[in-house]
């Protein structure tokens, strides 16, 4: 049984990546490509870039503001370990610094070939942090039930490399941040619940990506995030693949979290231009040829439509940014962000038609749906969940002690 229902996951998130990239190759037909600077680097903008679109041409997607440098000019990368309890570590170079804050950056099913978001990788450490990318998966057949253990221990083996091997920038445990990006996603909200047990260091801040499970499963309860955490929760307008439903999850049992630590930001596709701005479940990827292993069943289209443009670049960089500065600084959210206005700022059509703005808040209710709201599933993942324990007697014979209920972890220790 469990065979074949994971059999039919796995060939339907397959043909998500397939069908999303016809579907958006049809729509995007003869519009171009975005012009982003290779490696990742902000390239300064010139005169002519900021000047309105020329009669008859499509206005194309600058930002507001002149990008700064980056204070390092390269990046060190090394690989350890074999199969799905392997990891790569990025560390920021020229200068090297001798110790740095540390980011873990979890990709999205089968997208374990780290080209694939290498220009955002690339962004996180030319910008001075060390980027740990746990693997967790082998392949295809890995289990979605070892993901986090795979990706703890991981983390944890990184860690101490960092901190013990010659010649490696010493991570600073006090500033420590998560990333992720659709299973990628889910999982950095379920390691920051399960950090503390787990030897890990408490998240800072927590990016969740487009958030989305491979498999219906039980986990740690997300109301054990430390209430010091900044939580940010990403849904795409066009995200076909995993819908908004597990963001909203997220977001809403994130109860220890207070209201001006976390945020939902909805992504809006505006094709006023070209390149169009398009939310949908791919717009995270972000490739860099530099980084890529060639490996991947989905290499070829996966690298082909991880394109870096203005939703990478004012978008989800930009947000990512500034709730780890924010989460490292000690502030809330609220203030880091101008109470989202920060957020919701994408830049302008070269023609100075301000790009449509996200919709960031707190209040789910007043934040549009995305159409399938759970994505390729249709029906809700509570219908395959486990029935909640039966409640507790109301009053328990006297001198016996009370008992603590709690989900069963996958983490091995």
């Amino acid at each position: 049984m469990f065979r074949s229902s994971w059999s039919r996951m796995t060939l339907a998130c397959a043909l998500a990546w397939a069908g999303l990239g016809v579907v958006r190759a049809a729509s995007d037909e003869a519009k171009g490509t975005a012009d982003a600077p290779a490696a990742g680097t902000p390239a300064p903008l010139s005169k002519d870039a900021v000047a309105p679109a020329e009669a008859g041409a499509l206005p194309s997607p600058r930002p507001r503001t002149e990008p700064a440098p980056y204070p390092h000019k390269s990046v060190w990368r090394r690989h350890y370990g074999t199969g799905a309890r392997s990891y790569w570590l990025f560390e920021p170079a020229e200068p090297k610094p001798e110790k740095a804050p540390v980011v873990v950056f979890h990709h999205g099913w089968m997208a374990t070939n780290p080209g694939i978001y290498g220009a955002w990788i690339e962004h996180l450490a030319r910008s001075g942090k060390v980027v740990i990318a746990p693997r967790y998966q082998a392949d295809w057949s890995t289990p979605p039930a070892e993901f986090l253990a795979n990706a703890i221990d991981a983390v944890r083996d990184a860690l101490d490399v960092l901190e013990t091997a010659p010649g490696h920038v010493r991570p600073d445990r006090t500033r420590f941040a998560l990333v992720g990006h659709s299973a990628g996603g889910n999982l950095s909200v379920l390691m920051a619940a399960v950090a503390a047990e787990n030897r890990l260091p408490v998240a800072k801040a927590v990016v969740a990506v487009m958030p989305g499970e491979v498999q219906f499963l039980p986990g740690p309860s997300l109301a054990k995030l430390a209430p010091s955490t900044l939580l940010a929760v990403v849904a795409a307008e066009h995200d076909w693949v995993v819908g908004d439903g597990r963001a909203r999850q997220i977001f809403a049992e994130a109860t220890s979290i207070p209201a001006d630590r976390k945020c939902f930001v909805l992504y809006r596709t505006d094709r006023h231009g070209s390149p169009p701005v398009v939310a949908d479940h791919i717009a995270a990827t972000a490739a860099l040829v530099e980084y890529d292993t060639g490996e991947g069943p989905l290499r070829t289209f996966q690298m082909a439509k991880a394109q870096t443009n203005a939703l990478d670049k004012l978008g989800l960089w930009r947000l990512a940014d500034l709730t780890i500065a924010a989460g490292f600084a000690g502030l809330s959210l609220d203030a880091a962000t101008c109470r989202g206005e920060l957020v919701r700022d994408l830049g302008t059509w070269s023609d100075g038609r301000p790009i449509l703005q996200p919709v960031v808040g707190g209040d789910l209710g007043a934040i549009p749906r995305v159409v399938l709201p759970n994505g390729l599933r249709v029906v809700n993942r509570t219908a395959f969940l486990p029935p909640p324990p039966p409640a507790e007697p109301a009053a328990a014979p006297k001198g016996r002690p009370d008992v603590e209920v709690r989900r069963v972890s996958t983490v091995v220790p």
